[in-house]
């Protein structure tokens, strides 16, 4: 299991952050602890299924229930514990200062400080032993910092529930350097055993290094002869010549030599350095909360003060953000300025709660300027997760001056570098998104080197290249155009003018005019059969509105008296389908014309569109009167009907809401319908002059001829306006 774990590893209530200790078989990860709202550190452990294995996971409960009740201002407490799936592990607080270890390797310690974080260790070390606890494995690593330096005793009580298969992690042994001869020996541990480890680690706090540089190991050398530790004095000739019987004594090889107690050792020291006892408070329970409100007021003023300095190298660090997220998000709303984009950077950075402090932090100008600042670090998986935040935020624009020119370099320069195809096309399309488009075609929309970049990435024949190519529509760069124009081969160039074309809706003069022939050819081409589906569906659409609404009139004015006679039927049936298959190509016509070809201008659209839509009508009328009501039309009121009702179709297809263009197909049809009957009766002498778009009996009344007619116009108005034949990206 411990092979699977991974940030954002949901471990029962811990949301792991990130690995922050590997040794053996075991880990350390940072985690959020999202029951109780705190950041803590779990230690795992991968277990075998050994007979001795048995025995330490049931000392290991034992020994924990004990742990989970030790209080005391040094000792780190123990939150949870438990047994998972072939898994130990032991939950504590996250202590962001590192561990002695560190503090001692940056250099020799101050007198004061050293008395005061042995005094510290001593007074833990005894409490842990009077509550029937041996550390058996104290080191520096095992002393944390808080940042107030004060020290933490971790890690303690393991080992007497860790078996020896974990020997790398924490065993019985503890780690050599440390370890007395009995333990060397596997021989009975007491607490004189983490005297012994204490005298060791007090040489080193007092010296800044290990006996003999860590060469020699005196626990294994006392097995086999007399051998004393150093003298301290050699290394640090600040210290008093004393020191080490103070320290030959805590680390004798025999056990009953050693002092009682760590306290008992520290009295001793004070006495060679004529001080009186340091006071440790003892029995004291740990507020976790408060300690950790003072970290984090540490950790933000020190964060705060390194991203200021040089945003692009703070490395605050995972854990410790969280940390100062739970802080800030439950005393501050909105924020503004230096710590409101200092939170939003480590946000993005990490992706850490990054969807909070982009709304806590509303500012437009903040937002713009820690994106380019994260952008600038050329990292691909933060630059994802800002365009995603930029692109869902629809009142940023960003243009070509100020914080926003540097957020478009960044991202063509990322889209221009990256070697994530699928990255740099959603780079590209986030600039078209956020760049407000320009009307007319510009030199100074990008820089030289930017336009040259835009260009070239235009010439790949992908659709990476093709997202460039519509970039430089949607700019109208005439720099980056001409640079794809001088890069692209010519089995490209033609489709990539075409994408230009596309997002600016038409060509520069500069470009050759047999290549915009070529590409306005293509246009066209593309305009008229793209998503066939859809314009299938339109058709089908229209086809059957026309013929249900001229099947229905041809069925409401059939001369025959009996209403459901099978002749009368099937004429209506065959004349609604073969008038409407025509009728409703003339629609289907009139909305293709103008809803896929925005862009150009819309009062030519629709002039187009009526044309073409009333010449396919026209004809549909006269396939009507000529063939199957030998009534060859006369006078022009079946044109004006038929010019007036694609009209209608035209103009509603400049709209996006389908229901308007409905309504106003179907008043219209209405209007010419029943309007062209109307000035039949009125300048018609007789009764195959002014030939009306539809016949009427003489005797019907308003509310006959007002019901066929808009039983055909709804049903022509709603089925031939059903789906849109627009363009996405128009």
């Amino acid at each position: 299991m411990i092979s699977e774990l991974h940030p954002g590893f949901q471990f029962g209530p811990y949301h792991l952050l990130e690995q922050i200790g590997l040794g053996g078989q075991g880990v350390v990860w940072s985690a959020e602890d999202r029951q109780n709202g705190r950041i803590v550190a779990i230690k795992f452990n991968e277990l075998s299924e050994s007979a001795q294995q048995l025995v330490d996971d049931m000392m290991f409960e034992k020994q924990s229930d004990r742990l989970l009740n030790v209080r005391h201002r040094h000792i780190l407490p123990v939150y949870d514990y438990g047994l998972k799936e072939k898994v130990r592990y032991l939950v504590g607080p996250y202590v962001p200062g590192g561990s002695l270890s560190e503090r001692v390797r940056k250099g020799l310690l101050s007198l004061d400080d050293a008395l005061r974080f042995s005094a510290e260790i001593a007074s833990a070390l005894d409490h842990l032993h009077g509550q029937g606890i041996i550390h058996r494995d104290l080191k520096p690593s095992n002393i944390l910092l808080n940042l107030d330096h004060r020290t933490y005793l971790a890690d303690f009580g393991l080992a007497r529930a860790v078996s020896t298969t974990t020997q790398d992690m924490h065993t019985g042994r503890g780690t050599p350097p440390y370890a007395p001869p009995e333990q060397h020996k596997r021989l009975e541990i007491t607490p004189r055993s983490d005297i012994y480890s204490f005298g060791i680690m007090l040489f080193e706090i007092f010296t800044g290094r290990l006996p003999w540089d860590g060469e020699k190991i005196l626990g294994i050398q006392q097995l086999y002869s007399d051998s004393e530790l150093p003298d301290p004095y050699e290394v640090n000739n600040h210290l008093p010549p004393l020191m080490k019987d103070v320290l030959r004594r805590a680390t004798s090889a025999d056990p009953v030599q050693r002092p009682s107690s760590a306290g008992e050792v520290m009295k001793m020291i004070y006495s060679i350095f004529n001080m009186r006892d340091l006071f440790v408070p003892g029995n004291f329970i740990n507020d976790d909360f408060e300690d950790q409100a003072v970290d984090i007021a540490q950790l933000f003023e020190q964060g705060l003060d390194s991203w200021k300095k040089d945003p692009r190298r703070a490395g605050l660090g995972l854990t410790k953000f969280a940390m100062i997220h739970l802080h800030q998000a439950n005393t501050r709303k909105n924020v503004q300025g230096e710590p409101g984009r200092f939170m939003l950077f480590h946000a993005l950075m990490y992706g850490y709660h990054d969807e909070f402090w982009w709304e806590r932090v509303p500012n437009m100008q903040d937002r713009v300027l820690v994106s380019s600042t994260l952008l600038a670090q050329k990292n691909e998986m933060i630059a994802g997760r800002v365009l995603e935040h930029l692109v869902k935020t629809r009142n940023i624009h960003i243009g070509y001056e100020g914080s926003t020119a540097t957020l478009l370099s960044s991202m063509l320069e990322m889209a221009g570098r990256s070697a994530n195809p699928t990255l740099a096309a959603r780079l590209l399309s986030g600039i078209r998104f956020l760049m407000p488009s320009t009307t007319s075609w510009h030199d100074s929309i990008l820089s030289p080197s930017q336009a040259n970049l835009l260009g070239r990435l235009a010439v790949e024949d992908s659709a990476l290249g093709d997202q460039a190519a519509q970039l430089i529509g949607h700019l109208h760069s005439q720099p980056a155009l001409t640079a794809l124009l001088q890069q692209a081969p010519s089995g490209r160039l033609v489709h990539a003018l075409f994408e230009v074309r596309e997002t600016a809706h038409g060509l520069p003069a500069h470009v050759r005019a047999d290549l915009r022939l070529r590409v306005t050819f293509e246009w066209i081409v593309h305009r008229l059969t793209a998503q066939p589906a859809r314009l299938m569906m339109a058709y089908a659409l229209a086809w059957m509105g026309a013929t249900l609404g001229i099947g229905a009139q041809v069925y409401l004015t059939y001369r025959l008296p009996e209403f459901m006679d099978m002749v009368r039927i099937s004429s209506s049936l065959q004349q609604g389908l073969i008038v409407g298959s025509i009728f409703g190509l003339g629609i289907f016509s009139t909305r293709v014309v103008v809803e896929r070809f925005r862009g150009v201008n819309s009062l030519l659209r629709i002039l187009l569109g009526t044309l073409v839509g009333a010449i396919g009508m026209n004809i549909a009328a006269l396939v009507l009167h000529v063939i199957f009501l030998n009534t060859p039309p006369q006078g022009f009121l079946i044109m004006l009907a038929c010019s007036l009702i694609a009209c209608s179709y035209a103009i509603g297809s400049l709209f996006r809401k389908r229901w308007f263009a409905m309504l106003l197909s179907t008043i219209i049809t209405f209007t010419g319908i029943v309007g062209s009957w109307w000035l039949h009766l009125l300048l018609s002498t007789s009764v195959t002059g002014w030939t009306p778009l539809f016949r009427y009996e003489y005797d019907w009344s308003v509310m006959q001829i007002s019901f066929s007619a808009l039983i055909v116009a709804v049903s022509m108005g709603v089925a031939g306006n059903l789906v849109s034949l627009s363009f996405s990206q128009d």
